[in-house]
């Protein structure tokens, strides 16, 4: 089994360079001593963010669907305006340069079949490599720390791997079921959503390390948050994620991109030029059937229409006007976010290398309990990449970050030895505490939610139009689902214009 496929049932997926959005440059913010968190980037001159504008389409959110949606309409001869809060591009992928070479805070890897995000890299002649993966897998259950390779540590039983099997063929029967453009309609959508897949694993799954591993194959990407995913809502994850079917039936080495995920956003952002506003906090939209007014402080863009392309949970906090539906609000009230600390370790050398190992663990206790090589194509330096999740994340998010550091070099002393609890530097960045994300993965849907809501997902309302990786059947909570959202809402904004 190659290292990101067992990687990914323990931690999932969204980051350039010095950072530049249409024609005003950007430098990625500062954290140069060790142990530093990584702060928000800052501009180098002052953003153009006042005034009455107009266009066809506007567009709130310059991530990968945001931009993506925008290039499409670009190409169609659509007037556009991107509408951006952040003083950056990119959205929930951030590339910082540190020690001389890339680190990617945010989403990074590529797996095969995401196609369209392949395509829009070769565009842009963004280069990808393989991820480090050669070696052995740390183990550390019960105090006790292992080495191994293949699907499951050695101590598992018989009972252990027919039990995982079993559960997984179980689940895809299921899954083959869904459209996935539309799970809420299946014929026992209701009976499932109104079990939480926690519930059904308990009741199916014999094997406590059965359950484990696979609950951690198709919530990984959404569950690190404190609500429950529905067994629906955990259906469909499993086949438009992939991530449990991936680590069953392997098809490739995952990739990263060569100078980090970020980059991507940034030369679609460069090549849209001014037609990209930074700085520009969307408060409220006024919409009809005539037109819409988006509203950032002394900015105020009128359109034919406006793409919407935040988490669901912060899109729910713009003022809209006339207020939107109940089932739109109610549904933005009830997605809640992942909360995930991603930390990054730099060393001298790729010393784990000397044991045999990948870089990569499993654990069931500590800060710390997946991890990956994260060196760039060079090996040098090296970088362990580790993360922080869900009710280890809340804990530590408000401690100082000296405690957080030494909990993760624990953690890293335990699985790779003595030369793990020296970094060079430490960098972090805090998911849930980012005002502009709230969390990560992404947004995920909880016990009942959507046969109740799910409907209103995608659905315009009058001028206005949703995207995000959030809202894509495929590779949903990806970085390739929100390129997928953006082609889809383009289209779909085409066809409205007329």
């Amino acid at each position: 089994m190659q290292r990101r496929q067992f990687f990914r049932l323990m931690a999932a997926n969204g980051a350039g360079a010095a950072l530049v959005s249409g024609v005003v440059p950007m430098l990625a913010g500062a954290a140069d001593r060790p142990g530093a968190s990584e702060p928000a980037p800052v501009p180098t001159a002052p953003l153009q963010v006042t005034g009455k504008r107009s266009c066809d389409v506007v567009i709130v959110g310059a991530g990968l669907a945001g931009l993506t949606a925008a290039r499409a309409l670009v190409e169609a001869h659509v007037d556009v305006l991107v509408v951006e809060a952040q003083d950056r591009v990119g959205g929930r992928t951030l590339t910082v340069h540190r020690d001389g070479t890339f680190i990617d805070h945010g989403g990074q890897w590529v797996s095969d079949g995401q196609d369209r995000l392949m395509a829009l890299a070769s565009e842009l002649g963004v280069a990808l490599f393989d991820t480090w993966h050669d070696g052995l897998t740390v183990d550390w259950n019960n105090g006790t720390r292992l080495t191994y390779t293949g699907l499951f540590p050695p101590y598992w039983t018989d009972q252990d791997r027919a039990a995982a099997t079993d559960g997984v063929q179980q689940l895809e029967h299921m899954a083959n079921t869904l459209d996935l453009s539309a799970p809420w309609e299946a014929a026992e959508a209701a009976q499932w959503d109104d079990q939480t897949f926690d519930d059904w694993l308990a009741e199916n799954i014999s094997s406590d390390r059965a359950r484990n591993l696979i609950r951690r194959g198709v919530v990984g990407v959404f569950g690190s948050g404190p609500g429950k995913l529905s067994l629906l809502a955990a259906l469909f994850v499993l086949n438009s994620a992939q991530d449990l079917i991936r680590h069953f039936h392997p098809s490739g080495i995952d990739q990263r991109f060569v100078g980090g995920a970020q980059q991507l956003s940034i030369k679609m952002a460069e090549r849209l030029g001014e037609r990209v506003i930074l700085g520009a906090w969307v408060s409220q939209i006024n919409h009809g059937p005539r037109g819409v007014e988006v509203v950032a402080g002394d900015l105020s863009v009128r359109a034919k229409r406006a793409i919407v392309t935040l988490p669901p949970t912060l899109a729910g906090r713009i003022r809209y006007v006339p207020a939107l539906p109940a089932a739109r609000d109610h549904l933005t009230e009830s997605t809640p976010m992942g909360w995930v600390i991603k930390v990054h370790c730099v060393y001298p050398t790729r010393f784990w290398r000397d044991q045999n190992l990948s870089g990569a663990v499993t654990s069931d206790e500590g800060a710390v309990r997946a991890t990956a090589d994260n060196s760039p194509p060079s090996g040098s330096p090296a970088i362990l990449v580790g993360f922080i999740e869900g009710a280890a994340a809340r804990d530590l998010a408000p401690a100082p970050l000296a405690q957080r550091r030494a909990a993760v070099l624990a953690d890293f002393t335990r699985y790779f030895g003595a030369q793990a609890a020296n970094p060079l530097a430490y960098y972090e960045h805090s998911w849930g505490d980012d005002q502009w994300s709230r969390g990560a993965y992404g947004g995920y849907w909880t016990e009942g939610l959507w046969t109740a809501y799910g409907p209103v997902l995608r659905a315009p309302i009058d001028t206005l139009h949703w995207a995000g990786t959030e809202t894509s059947p495929e590779w949903n909570g990806k970085m390739e689902g929100a390129v997928h959202s953006g082609e889809r809402v383009a289209q779909e904004v085409l066809a409205a214009l007329g």
